[in-house]
């Protein structure tokens, strides 16, 4: 081990950085929270409650002493959050720095080899090396480190590195585990070795992973927010660190962008958290040079961009131009997800429709899913994830299609959870069909489920006015009855400006939901109920209260109406003298005359709309 050479590489990165000027760069906020947070730590008091950390918990615990094995709030997932150590920046930014080399030390200490134990789990023990190699130069520079405790530490991280390679398995290959690790080696090794066999090794996997893990549409295939994420965070920091780019790697950070809710946040897709994402998007905003992504990023850099970026980058930052983004729907086409908005203010209405392939364990039985955004406040929402423990009876739930806004047949799921991570069972979801122009949003899917055999079909209109008009058809030989269940936001009751049309009868039931892991919420479900034989079309809509809502029709040659087990039509009336039609249709036209009539409109497809202003008129072919 060459002493010399790493000693050049801490100052290398503390001048890159000018990590003697980031505590002068703290937010007045973010002072207060690394105060309050470094005299927690030096009393090895643990909460953990940043924004990306996986498994949050808000429950203080006071460690008499530490104990890197120790389980507590009945969950194993603590003792990964406690060895992660994702805690340290708060030290090292503080007037406790000292405490966060002690930390660091103790670890080593207590982990003369590097064995299977919850400690040394693959995941954590990257992110630990990644937390380690960002807290190096604060404590060289501040002449923290001596010889010996440098070589220490270097050593140790060269024996966790290794010992990530030597149990790597095929399974990381797709995993957020695997990218996780190798972006953590490939940022640390060349601090530790001029030359290394297992960077070159990481290198070469981190390419294979990334190429295999994201979507051409930017998604990560996991579907799930959260960790789609939680990979980007991390290949950002390799890219940083290494000087090394994927292009994947910009579309991770597009598709992110792109499902910002109207404040800034995430739905809780999968197994995800609703969190703020301006952190995230203030990192991608620089190290790809988007100025339409600072204009949802922070103005000043966040206590996390500016710990692994430096003062340097952070004054440059605040130098640039935010632009506002002409980019108003993300349409993942090879996963499944899509979203919408009216506009990227914070009082903007917003969609996301689900249709896409399970994905791994995180991913939820959300197929058909839509949550609604009106006026920038969530109203019909994924409910979450709460926990990841085996013994907890809402971690199945919450993953099922009843905590999903869908529809099921006689109780009987095409999608079946059977535990934390694994399924008995999975429907077959279609391609979708996806239109957007002037306002107007479609999405239509469609899953397939079997034993019975069932087809449900979903097409949602949205017009950005502040319309949501959803409806189902599902086919199924026999006598059944349906349930469709909305789910709303836990402020959300009183649909926060939005009315319900139509003419199925409903239900109101109180449910758990979960914003934030461990933190169980109360929600009010909204359950339509109908019995059916064979088959069944409804329509559910949304609606601004401001808009009047009828019941329209379609004449078929101009003089026969049709009815609904044909076509859905409503009638949206902004005004006197604006109003927009749509008709959607669940049959094909193949008896009588093939000219249909909306609001005296000539059409022939199976999506239509009318749009009247005054004396104008418009049509759309929304689906031929």
């Amino acid at each position: 081990m060459n002493l010399s050479y790493i000693k050049k590489q801490l100052q290398f990165w503390a001048d890159k950085k000018d990590v003697l000027h980031v505590k002068k760069l703290l937010t007045k906020e973010d002072q207060i929270l690394v105060k309050r947070k470094s005299e927690e730590l030096i009393q090895n008091i643990f909460t953990f409650d940043k924004p990306w950390d996986m498994e949050r918990c808000q429950i203080p615990y006071k460690l008499e002493t530490l104990d890197w094995n120790i389980q507590l709030n009945d969950d194993e997932e603590w003792c990964f959050m406690l060895n992660r150590m994702d805690y340290l920046n708060y030290l090292v930014l503080s007037d406790h720095i000292e405490y966060a080399k002690t930390l660091i030390l103790n670890w080593i200490e207590a982990h003369p080899t590097i064995q299977p134990e919850p400690s040394t789990r693959t995941l954590d023990t990257g992110i630990r090396l990644m937390n380690f190699f960002e807290a190096l130069p604060y404590l060289y520079t501040n002449n923290l480190l001596s010889d010996e405790e440098i070589t220490t530490i270097a050593k140790s991280m060269l024996d966790q590195c290794a010992y990530l390679k030597e149990h790597y398995i095929p399974k990381y290959i797709t995993s957020n585990w695997g990218s996780i690790q190798t972006c953590a080696m490939i940022s640390i090794l060349p601090m530790i070795e001029e030359q290394s066999d297992i960077y070159a090794w990481a290198f070469n996997e981190w390419k294979r992973q990334i190429q295999a893990q994201v979507y051409p549409d930017g998604m990560h295939w996991e579907q799930s927010t959260m960790y789609h994420i939680e990979v980007l965070n991390y290949c950002m920091k390799a890219m940083y660190y290494s000087e090394q780019e994927l292009p994947q790697i910009h579309a991770l950070a597009r598709a992110i962008f792109l499902q910002a809710t109207p404040h800034k946040e995430i739905e809780t897709f999968g197994d995800t958290d609703r969190s703020n994402i301006q952190d995230v998007m203030t990192r991608a905003s620089f190290l790809f040079n988007e100025p339409t992504w600072k204009s949802i990023a922070f103005h000043t850099f966040d206590m996390e961009s500016l710990y692994t970026l430096g003062a340097k980058i952070a004054k440059i930052y605040l130098e640039s131009q935010a632009i506002e983004s002409n980019e108003l729907h993300f349409d993942g086409n090879d996963s499944g997800m899509y979203t919408s908005r009216s506009s990227w203010k914070e009082d903007a209405n917003f969609t996301m429709f689900t249709n896409g392939s399970l994905g791994s364990g995180h991913g939820h039985s959300d197929n058909l899913h839509v949550s609604i955004y009106y006026k920038g406040n969530p109203v019909c929402i994924d409910t979450g994830r709460l926990t990841y423990r085996e013994d907890h009876p809402l971690r199945v739930h919450l993953k099922s299609m009843a905590s999903h806004n869908g529809v099921i047949v006689d109780e009987h799921c095409s999608c079946v959870p059977k535990d934390s991570w694994g399924y008995e069972d999975f429907g077959v979801p279609l391609k979708n069909y996806v239109y957007h122009k002037d306002g107007i949003h479609y999405y239509e899917g469609t899953l397939l489920g079997h034993d019975p055999l069932q087809v449900w079909t979903r097409k949602v209109i949205v017009l950005d006015i502040g319309v949501w008009m959803i409806v189902d058809e599902v086919k199924e030989d026999g006598n059944h009855h349906a349930v469709t269940r909305f789910h709303l936001d836990p402020d959300a009751s009183d649909l926060k400006g939005l009315k319900l049309v139509s003419n199925i009868p409903y239900t109101k039931h109180i449910e758990p939901c979960s914003l934030r892991y461990n933190e169980e919420l109360e929600h009010d479900v909204l359950y339509f109920e109908q019995d059916f034989t064979d088959h069944f079309e409804q329509c559910i809509c949304f609606v601004d209260k401001a808009i009047e809502t009828k019941d329209d029709f379609v004449l078929q040659n101009n003089d026969t109406k049709l009815d609904n087990t044909i076509v859905h039509t409503k009638k949206f009336i902004l005004s006197e003298d604006e109003s927009y039609s749509v008709a959607i249709f669940h049959k094909e036209i193949y008896k009588g005359k093939k000219v249909l009539f909306l609001d005296g409109e000539p059409f022939h497809c199976k999506v239509f709309v009318v749009h009247k202003k005054k004396d104008k008129v418009k049509t759309y072919i929304v689906r031929a």
